[in-house]
This record gives C-alpha cells, sequence and structure tokens, in this order.
C-alpha cells in the first residue's frame, strides 16, 4: 500500500486546487446542474442533453482535470500557458439566459412526449464561494394516452396498402410525438416500395382531438398533390410510378451533371434483355453481365425505393468502380394514373491496381519488434471486379523468453499470401436466380508462413474457400462468413533436441510434429457502432463454430484405414486434427455524454477435441494475458486453472480448451485526440480434460470460480477516427496462479512481478 500513497496525495493535491482563478468579480462557475423529475420514462441522463449549459468536464465523473490544466496557465502569454490552455478547458461560467432557455427545452421535450401538462421550473443555490449549483425541476403531470387510432389516407388503394403492414401506434400508449415521427417515417418508406416514388413524409399529417382530459382521439392523414397555377391550386390523388427504361453507364466523368450529355459521348452499346448499358472510351472494363446481375430496378416494375437501395449498394460494393449514382427522370406527364420514370445509373471506374507499404511496431507481451509488409491489389482482375490481393511479409521481435531456459533469443517470420475475391456467389450447378438472389461473395485463399524461435522453426501452408454475405438493414447488417473449407498444413522444419525432451507425450504430438487440420466454419456478427454518430450507444455479437476432421475421419473408416502407431489416423502419413469449437462475445458501449462512455464485454469459448484427437492443437487453444484480456498479465502467461506459473516448462503448456472472459472500461475524453481509460478485467482459460503436464488447470464446476483471475488498471489512447493508438497498463488483482493470500495481489501492487503494460492498435472490445 506504501507505493500507492504519492497517487493519493496527488489525487488530493488536485482536488485542493483553486478553479475560479479565472472566475471574474460578479461571475459563479457553473459548478453543478441537476435534473430531479418527479416522474419520467426518461434517464436522467437523457434529459440532461436538452440542456444549453454544461459543468466543467469531470474525468472519470470525479475530477475536473482539464479545468485544472487550464488553471495553471498564466496571463503571460508564453508558449507554455498557450498549450495548456489548448489542453485544458476555461471554466463556464453560470449564464441565467441560457438557464431559462434550457427549462424551456426541457418543457418542449415533456409536452412532445405526451406531458402536457408538465411544468419545469429551477433554482440557483450559489452559497458556495463564486460557485453555482442549478437545480432543474419537472413536474410531469399525468400523461396524455391514445384513445382511439383511425387510418384516413383518403384512397382507396393508399387505404389498403397501409393495411398489409400493422401499425406501431397503440390505443393505451402515451401519445409520443417522437413515435409518431417515427410513424410518418414507415407509411412513408411502405408508399415509396409501392410505386409512389414522389410520397415524401409532408403530405402525412396526424389529427389529435383531446376533448376529453388526458386523452387522444388520433386520426392519420394524407394530403393530396398539390399544383400550383395562376389561378387556384389544383389538387389530385397521389399517382403511381412505374419503371419504364435502365440505362447504365460506364465513364469516369462524374462531375457531369447532365447525363443526356454522358450517354451521348458512349461509344459502345450491349443490351441485356430491357437494360442498356454504355461504356464511355476506353472504360469497356467491366462485363455487361456483372453490372446488369446488380440491377434490381427493371423496366415495367412499379418503382421500389428498396430496389433502388440494392442496386446502388450491390453497385458501390464492386471494388472496380469508385462512384455510383441513380437518377430519375420522368418520361411523361399525363393525367392517367401512373407515370413512367426514365431511370439513369451513372457509374466511375476506379483504378485496377495499386501497391502498398505497411512498417509496424510490434509488442507481444513485451517482446518488442517490428514487422513491414508489401502488398499489391488488382480489382478487376477478370473484368468482373475480381480483387486480387498478395502480401509479403517479414517481422523480427526480440525475446525475453520463449524456451525460458535458453535466456534471451529472437524470432523471426516470413509470410506471403495470395486471395482472390470474387463479388458473386460461386458454387457450380447453382442456378442463375439463386445466384442473384444470394447477394453473396466468394473467396479462395492460400497462404505460407515460415516461423522460426529458439526452440523450433514451422512452416505453415493454409488454404480455404470462404463466402460471404450480409443481412439486416444496410445501415447496421448482420455479416456471415462460411467456411466452406479451409486447410492448415504444419510442417515442422525443425524442433531442438533438449527443449523437445522436455516436452510432455501430448504437447510435442500435437503442438511439435506435423499435422492436418482440415475444417469448415460459420461466423456472424454484428456491430451496431456508427462512426458518422459516435455519441450513440451500440452493441456488437459474435458467434463462431468451427468442425474439423469430421469428413476426414469418415473417409478413414469408410476406407478401412489402419491406424498409425499413435493410435491415429493419417492423412499422407501426417497426423489429422478431431474437433469441434465455438465461441460467442457480446460487448456494449453505454454513452454518458459527449466526453464520457462506459464499456462491458462477456465473453466465452469451448472446445472439444473427440475422435482422432485427445488434445486441440495448439493454434487453436485458448490463451488468456495480453493487450485485449486480463490485461494484468502479459501474454500467454496465466492458467489454465490454477497451474501455478513455476510449473510451466514452455510458454505452450498455458493454453486451454475452455475461456470465459470478463471486462468493464469507463472511457473519458481528455484533450485534442487523448482518451483515458479505466477498467476491470476477469477471466481464465481451463482445459477440457485432465492432463498431467498442466495440473489444475482443468475445468471443474467445484472449483472454477476461485480460478478466475481479476486485474485493474489505466490506460491512454490516441483516437484518430479511423484507427486508435492503445497503450494500456495493468496491475493483478486476484491471481489464481498463486497460493494462500498471496492470490490477492491487490494487497501488494508492485511494477515487477504484478505489473504488465501493453501496446496495441484499436479497442480491445
Amino acid at each position: 500500500m506504501p507505493r500507492i500513497t504519492p497517487v493519493l496525495l496527488a489525487l488530493l493535491v488536485l482536488a485542493s486546487c483553486s478553479t475560479t482563478r479565472y472566475v471574474g468579480e460578479g461571475e459563479y462557475l457553473l459548478d453543478r446542474v441537476r435534473v430531479e423529475a418527479d416522474y419520467s420514462p426518461i434517464p436522467t441522463s437523457e434529459l440532461k442533453s436538452y440542456l444549453h449549459q454544461h459543468p466543467n468536464q469531470k474525468i472519470f465523473g470525479l475530477l475536473k482535470w482539464p479545468l485544472y490544466v487550464y488553471d495553471w496557465s498564466s496571463d503571460r502569454g508564453r508558449w507554455s500557458d498557450r498549450l495548456l490552455r489548448r489542453m485544458g478547458e476555461a471554466p463556464v461560467i453560470m449564464d441565467t439566459s441560457l438557464i431559462a432557455l434550457s427549462r424551456d427545452e426541457l418543457r418542449r421535450y415533456m409536452v412532445n412526449k405526451g406531458f402536457v401538462q408538465a411544468a419545469v421550473d429551477y433554482a440557483i443555490d450559489t452559497s458556495r464561494s463564486r460557485r453555482a449549483t442549478v437545480r432543474y425541476r419537472i413536474r410531469s403531470g399525468a400523461p396524455y394516452l391514445i384513445a382511439s387510432y383511425r387510418l384516413e389516407p383518403g384512397d382507396d388503394r393508399m387505404d389498403s396498402l397501409l393495411r398489409t403492414e400493422p401499425t406501431p401506434i397503440r390505443v393505451g400508449q402515451r401519445f409520443d410525438r417522437d413515435e409518431l415521427e417515427q410513424e410518418r417515417q414507415r407509411i412513408t418508406s411502405l408508399m415509396r416500395r409501392n410505386g409512389y416514388f414522389a410520397f415524401h413524409r409532408d403530405y402525412i399529417y396526424f389529427s389529435a382531438d383531446s376533448s376529453v382530459p388526458e386523452r387522444v382521439d388520433l386520426v392519420m392523414r394524407i394530403r393530396p398533390v398539390r399544383i400550383a397555377t395562376d389561378s387556384l391550386p389544383i389538387e389530385h390523388p397521389h399517382r403511381l410510378y412505374r419503371i419504364d427504361s435502365v440505362r447504365i453507364l460506364v465513364d469516369s466523368r462524374t462531375h457531369l451533371t447532365d447525363s443526356s450529355t454522358l450517354f451521348r459521348t458512349a461509344t459502345d452499346t450491349v443490351r441485356i434483355r430491357d437494360v442498356e448499358i454504355r461504356y464511355a472510351a476506353g472504360q469497356h472494363l467491366l462485363r455487361p453481365g456483372v453490372l446488369y446481375r446488380r440491377c434490381f430496378l427493371l423496366p415495367g416494375h412499379l418503382f421500389n425505393e428498396r430496389d433502388g437501395e440494392r442496386t446502388y449498394s450491390s453497385l458501390a460494393g464492386l471494388g472496380a468502380l469508385r462512384h455510383v449514382s441513380l437518377r430519375y427522370e420522368e418520361t411523361t406527364d399525363n393525367p392517367s394514373d401512373t407515370v413512367r420514370l426514365q431511370t439513369t445509373i451513372i457509374t466511375a471506374a476506379a483504378p485496377p491496381q495499386g501497391f502498398g507499404l505497411e512498417l509496424e511496431g510490434t509488442n507481444s507481451g513485451g517482446d518488442l519488434g517490428f514487422a513491414s509488409a508489401v502488398s499489391y491489389r488488382h480489382r478487376n482482375l477478370l473484368r468482373g471486379s475480381e480483387l486480387l490481393s498478395t502480401r509479403v511479409r517479414g517481422a523480427y521481435e526480440a525475446l525475453s523468453g520463449g524456451d525460458r531456459r535458453s535466456g534471451w533469443g529472437n524470432y523471426w517470420e516470413f509470410e506471403t499470401e495470395a486471395s482472390i475475391h470474387f463479388p458473386t456467389f460461386l458454387l457450380p450447378f447453382a442456378s442463375y436466380a439463386f445466384r442473384r438472389r444470394m447477394r453473396a461473395t466468394t473467396e479462395f485463399k492460400i497462404s505460407y508462413d515460415q516461423q522460426r524461435r529458439p526452440e523450433y522453426r514451422r512452416a505453415i501452408i493454409s488454404g480455404g474457400w470462404n463466402y460471404n454475405w450480409q443481412t439486416g438493414a444496410s445501415n447496421h447488417p448482420a455479416r456471415h462468413t462460411l467456411k466452406l473449407i479451409d486447410v492448415d498444413y504444419i510442417y515442422m522444419l525443425h524442433v531442438d533436441t533438449a527443449f523437445r525432451s522436455r516436452l510432455p507425450e501430448l504437447t510435442a504430438k500435437y503442438n511439435y510434429s506435423d499435422m492436418f487440420i482440415v475444417s469448415s466454419g460459420y461466423t456472424y456478427s454484428l456491430n451496431s457502432y456508427d462512426p458518422m454518430r459516435r455519441n450513440r450507444s451500440a452493441h456488437s455479437l459474435r458467434a463462431a463454430i468451427e468442425l474439423a476432421g469430421n469428413a476426414l475421419y469418415g473417409l478413414s473408416h469408410l476406407l478401412g484405414a489402419s491406424r498409425g502407431a499413435d493410435g491415429s489416423y493419417k492423412l499422407f502419413g501426417t497426423t489429422y486434427s478431431q474437433f469441434v469449437k465455438a465461441d460467442i462475445d457480446y460487448a456494449r458501449s453505454v454513452v454518458l455524454d459527449a466526453r464520457n462512455s462506459v464499456a462491458f464485454h462477456i465473453g466465452g469459448g469451448l472446445g472439444v477435441p473427440y475422435g482422432n484427437s485427445t488434445e486441440i492443437p495448439f493454434v487453436r487453444r485458448y490463451y488468456a494475458g495480453g493487450a485485449n484480456n486480463n490485461r494484468g498479465w502479459s501474454v500467454r502467461t496465466l492458467g489454465p486453472g490454477s497451474m501455478a506459473d513455476e510449473e510451466s516448462t514452455s510458454f505452450t503448456n498455458q493454453v486451454g480448451d475452455i475461456r470465459l472472459d470478463a471486462n468493464i472500461e469507463y472511457r473519458t475524453r481528455l484533450f485534442w485526440k487523448f482518451e483515458l481509460a479505466a477498467y476491470i478485467d476477469a477471466g481464465n482459460i481451463w482445459t477440457i480434460r485432465r492432463y498431467g503436464y498442466q495440473p489444475d488447470g482443468d475445468f471443474r464446476l467445484s472449483r472454477f470460480y476461485r480460478e478466475i483471475a481479476l486485474s485493474y488498471g489505466l490506460g491512454l489512447r490516441l483516437d484518430f477516427d479511423y484507427f486508435l493508438i492503445r497503450f494500456d497498463t495493468g496491475l493483478k488483482a486476484y491471481d489464481p496462479g498463486q497460493r494462500g493470500a498471496r492470490r490477492w495481489a491487490i494487497s501488494r501492487p508492485n511494477l515487477t512481478n504484478n505489473f504488465a503494460w501493453h501496446f496495441a492498435i484499436g479497442y480491445p472490445f
């Protein structure tokens, strides 16, 4: 505990610092703002977002650090003073006019939420020296409820259309104007999906009869189309729009706004069914069929807004194109019920080839190194927007361990990979209609990775055939990956004799021998984070399953193959692995205000070897510790279970088949791009079976809860919007690898054996 006394003293000094140095005479620092409501379905934190003035930011909700930094500056105008003021935050001076505006804003908000009789007042407390506390008091009153709801569009076809989808407005619910706005959006989308191209939300209005206290009779109506004339305006019913023609143009001059000019300069025309495709000179790069398959707006069909969105997203997803725009023009203006639309889709080709160079620093559990890579990409290899990617990478790390008894060493890695990505669903004998409906992409990949450590040298040859597709809303789609087949061949080039002699038999067999891993798998992921709306709470979910060796095991039985001396079947003389593995992770970030948020994560995984294997291969097993979980430990230094660290003869022993993770992190913005985080991590790994070389590492219901490790720490981040650089420090709080009272490492914090630091890119979850 004496080690943290200076930290406590520093916090006390900060807390005692004056925060009113730059508060003028007769002014008050806005120190606190409180919103109190007798009843409200809305959290107080959301109500505060409607205030026009807020106190200075507090990091972790405790200290006004930016204000302290600002107060350290002087009026002499030196560069250090200017820097402190840019890093800090000027004191917020109470403004009574903004307080009155906030009161009125809260009142309007409550009325919109159905509390028509709500009243809001405020009180200002200036009893503390040059500091003010503002309290807003909301008296909600009884909410107005919807007594009845009717749809009266005034048009028979619209009326029948509205009844095809149930309305979310229900009798008895609160009269919430925000929900009525959502109803307007729903109806507008419904109309535009069923031929009403010119329909927009302003045509919809609601009539509310509140003659009975606290009850509202609600009617939804649709205004007719009004056309201004020299005399009186003319009103007529809403008309349907039908696609008359579809034209697709490939051109590089996206700055032109006149589509007719673009088409006049096109030199080559191809027609597929009723869709016309034109190419400008030198732009005949994509095959016509590739463009046609991604056009869902077809002549003769009623206009459907979703078809337009699908067409845009499908074409924009082609790497060979850098620009896509859709334009609609009315071809006739007659008094009939249906108007015809000429649809023009303008696309611009992207540069087909590109090179890349990557330089990176690495830190694996304190082992520093560097890596570099050269890549080449061709975005239109076969004139169908096929993406060819190749990459060559080299890496080096100076190891402080590896084989812990061999002292310092180094780690080298050389990797080369190639993949080709087809923007369509490739499957033998699949029909054109099926492939068009699937909207999936296909990827073939192959790689070669050679690794060299003091203990061994090995090569991994991999190949795969994958499908990727999306479902759900276009702004937050669910992503699916189906690994039809994934092959890894692990070939041991060399294993140090002394190192191998110390390894248990199972470890040598499954970690340091040649092996095939032939698997299939499926991954589902969903992420609601929107970089354009960073102030909104978000969540993510990932679930995956992998099955390996089943087909080979069945084939071995079918062909009557004999087992080897070690009791396992072989593929080309090499053992193949058989197992099933499943993972699930859920994370959520909750935005508290513009500068503070809380994020938490929970996850777990399970791997079970069977059939041809008694242990999962090292490359597929779980490890604990590192930059993304249990940050009080360096990578691969925690677990499994309560196995003591001194009982591990190699880092390969500290792996498992079961994992449990839980994390909570408080994030607060400091200044410029800097962000500070405080976190608590919990979790561990276990083996599915009892292995002699991993004592106390197996999972047991009677004791697993006593083997969940705990750590805590602080992190400093640089957030550049598109990527984030993270530096985290961690201290062990509870170490299941110790015995007795020594498990509670929080009672003896130190920067030697109970401390770890991590450098990484991106958030941990």
